[in-house]
């Protein structure tokens, strides 16, 4: 059995897709297998899988979202771990090194991520992702968002997604930080600063629906807010955390073009914590910035 399980979901991602399988295929760690889920693409992702007929097991299902795909190809999966790699994004040649020597020198942590290069058209970066981190990994994925990030930097122990039933299928833009905050329950969690992982900026994956967004964040926070261990002191901060989470939404709806929503989201930001109020008279020159630079927050990065 391979140690790591490398799953790509993908959907009519037949652009990307080639360059996301030789990036794990050139690894320096190579005790994987490669398993890709398509996810009812229309394009040419079968034809591109087909160039690796001994690396890359393929699956194929009706669209159902990508976390029935990831849901899927964990299932399927052998290795001791899974790792994650969106179709889009590319890793770094030593990757899956980094992230097994560190979970060698950490085995009481059964995840691990790292840092990401962030680039637009091409290969020109436009920015680097780090977490900011603050407190315990349940403490910074409540009250500062997914500091996680994408789901491309993670790999993980396979027993653990079983314990928590791997990604919710109600979710769809957030069922990755939904479940983060779930699989602290069960593991520790280890960050590699190293950008291993380049995140690609494009149209597609730039165009994410504001009120699904909402709706799932939302939800999100609801869910970890019910939970028996969520520690007093954050707890305590919930209308914090949520006036923050309407204050993103409110950029998001805002770059969208959605304006009533931006006002609506901005002012049930500042009715739950005044301090918003401050984030929101600074938002116009960020704004700017933003445009003038291409930028585009991932997670919850600093």
């Amino acid at each position: 059995m391979p140690t790591v399980s490398v799953v790509i979901p993908t959907y009519n991602s037949a652009e990307y897709l080639a360059e996301a399988i030789e990036s794990v295929l050139r690894q320096t760690f190579v005790d994987f297998e490669v398993v890709v889920v398509d996810d009812g693409s229309r394009d040419g992702t079968k034809d591109i899988v087909r160039r690796y007929p001994s690396r890359v097991r393929y699956l194929f299902q009706e669209n159902k979202g990508v976390a029935s795909a990831r849901n899927w190809g964990i299932k399927e999966s052998r290795g001791r771990y899974v790792s994650f790699l969106d179709a889009d994004d590319v890793w770094l040649e030593r990757k899956l090194e980094r992230q097994m020597e560190e979970l060698a020198r950490h085995p009481g942590c059964g995840v691990c991520h790292t840092a990401i290069k962030i680039v637009g058209n091409g290969v020109q970066q436009v920015g680097a992702g780090r977490p900011a981190r603050g407190g315990s990994t349940l403490e910074d994925l409540l009250l500062r968002g997914n500091v996680v990030g994408t789901p491309s930097t993670v790999i993980c122990e396979r027993t653990v997604l079983f314990d928590v039933a791997g990604f919710d299928l109600d979710l769809s833009q957030c069922a990755d930080w939904d479940l983060w905050i779930r699989l602290t329950r069960v593991t520790e969690f280890l960050f590699v600063d190293e950008p291993l992982v380049i995140y690609r900026q494009h149209k597609a994956n730039m165009s994410r629906d504001p009120r699904l967004l909402e709706r799932d964040s939302v939800r999100v926070l609801e869910k970890a807010f019910g939970r028996s261990e969520v520690p007093p002191f954050v707890r305590a901060r919930r209308d914090a955390t949520f006036a923050r989470n309407y204050m993103a939404l409110a950029g998001t709806y805002f770059y969208a073009g959605h304006y009533r929503d931006f006002v609506r989201c901005a002012m049930r930001a500042v009715s739950l914590d005044t301090r918003q109020l401050g984030y929101l008279v600074g938002f116009p020159a960020r704004a700017v910035r933003r445009r003038v630079h291409g930028e585009r927050p991932v997670g919850q990065w600093r």
